[in-house]
């Protein structure tokens, strides 16, 4: 199975073994088949390069970043995606769908940042 750090920049459509092993493991089989008949064919490249964007943070919002302490779908370490941003990363119990796979946690964090 190839990592998704991996995957080439043509459209890929995720595979059932892609959501077992790397976007939601651990999950309930019937919700990992639920994701992987919904998802769609994306560019495996589309998260490598940054994006030439005005900075979230200067609209005034504050801006944090969950990162899944299982999430292995990400192209990059998160920590780099949270530096492009700007936050420090708060580490968080999941995989890349945590709202999926461990909601309460989510919350928890969301509510605990101030």
């Amino acid at each position: 199975m190839p990592s998704a750090r991996s995957r080439s920049a043509a459209a890929n459509a995720p595979t059932l073994e892609f959501v077992q092993h790397i976007f939601m493991q651990g999950a309930a089989p019937e919700v990992q088949q639920l994701v992987a008949d919904l998802l769609t064919p994306m560019p495996g490249d589309y998260f490598l390069d940054p994006a030439e964007r005005p900075a979230v943070t200067t609209l005034g919002i504050p801006l944090h970043y969950l990162l899944g302490d299982e999430d292995h779908a990400l192209p990059h370490p998160g920590e780099l995606f949270a530096q492009r941003a700007g936050p420090t990363p708060i580490a968080v119990p999941g995989t890349h769908e945590g709202l999926l796979t461990h909601p309460e946690e989510i919350a928890k964090a969301i509510l605990a940042v101030d």
